[in-house]
């Protein structure tokens, strides 16, 4: 029968001398945790940490006596109250035992995380082998989102928010990996064999780029700008030509100028709802909601007008 890991008062649980033997502490041994674990803002006088002592050495007892659900029960009470590396080293190994790999690594992955710098290395060197054991028989994934602060979900279950610090533990089998963010969401599956070591990369829609959006709308304005000057300047230089008389250079040359001006304007207002009709559905398409079936934009065009008397766009759509 394995032993507990933790068996004597420990540096993080009780700020005192900790003696153990190679490997793990004889289960005769008298010496038991008498104090409180300061983890994580709890006092080591808090009514919590005492609880946590109480319950860390009723798991003691019920290892002993080869309990090891009633023991699961205790070390993972006295881990709800406190967190500390102990507690999470002999809860993690009991639940090997108990033929709960997943749970068992990231318990044991928590406590060679949170390892303090002056314990024993035999204590580090079973912590490594058990937590080598529970790896073997359970999944390793590595999920990044390309958003922070998205909720990342395994089989509908919350496990915490992008970017994910450290690895994530799943049981063999089908898995359902999903991210979500301000009603956006991704998802994929994918099959986990025992042992294996997954990256996952999910990528969220996050809308369209605000400042392409506004570069975007500014350049179709100053093309709309451009298209209404010189649709302007077109006109006064068909009316200058208008007060020449026919046949003469000035007119003829009045006339080409207003050409011109006409041309420049047309492709100005061209080119602007080129720009803006693609900056429209830009927007649209990276839009992070959802359109219903019958919902969205179906067709859109922008048309230049310009007259003698006016200049301007006609712009449309259908939904």
């Amino acid at each position: 029968m394995r032993k507990p890991f933790v068996r004597y008062p420990c540096l993080s649980i009780l700020g005192a001398a900790l003696l153990v033997r190679p490997s793990v502490a004889s289960a005769a041994d008298d010496a038991r945790l008498n104090g409180t674990p300061p983890v994580e803002g709890a006092s080591a006088g808090s009514s919590a940490g005492e609880r946590a002592a109480q319950l860390y050495r009723e798991g003691n007892r019920f290892y002993d006596e080869a309990k090891f659900v009633e023991a699961e029960a205790r070390y993972q009470a006295a881990w709800d109250l406190q967190k500390s590396f102990d507690v999470a080293g002999n809860l993690g190994n009991v639940e090997l035992e108990l033929k709960r790999p997943r749970e068992a690594a990231e318990h044991l992955a928590y406590a060679l995380e949170a390892f303090p710098l002056g314990e024993r290395p035999e204590k580090r060197r079973f912590l490594q082998d058990r937590l080598a054991q529970a790896r073997s028989q359970v999944g390793t994934l590595r999920i990044s989102v390309n958003v922070d602060n998205a909720e990342v979900f395994v089989d509908g279950k919350l496990i915490g928010l992008s970017p994910l610090q450290g690895e994530v533990f799943v049981d063999p089998g089908k898995r359902d990996i999903e991210a979500r963010r301000a009603g956006a969401r991704t998802s994929t599956s994918l099959l986990v064999a025992r042992g294996s070591d997954q990256s996952i990369t999910l990528s969220l829609d996050t809308g369209p780029s605000i400042p392409l959006v506004v570069a975007g709308g500014a350049v179709g304005l100053l093309g709309i700008a451009s298209g209404v000057t010189f649709a302007f300047l077109s006109t006064s230089q068909g009316e200058y030509a208008d007060g020449e008389p026919r046949g003469s250079r000035e007119r003829a040359e009045l006339r080409e100028t207003q050409t011109t001006f006409a041309n420049v304007s047309f492709w100005s207002f061209v080119g602007s709802g080129v720009v803006l009709a693609g900056t429209a559905v830009y927007v649209f398409s990276t839009s992070s909601r959802t359109p219903g079936p019958q919902a969205g934009i179906t067709g859109f065009h922008a048309v230049p007008l310009v007259t003698s008397e006016v200049a301007g766009m006609l712009v449309g759509a259908s939904f």
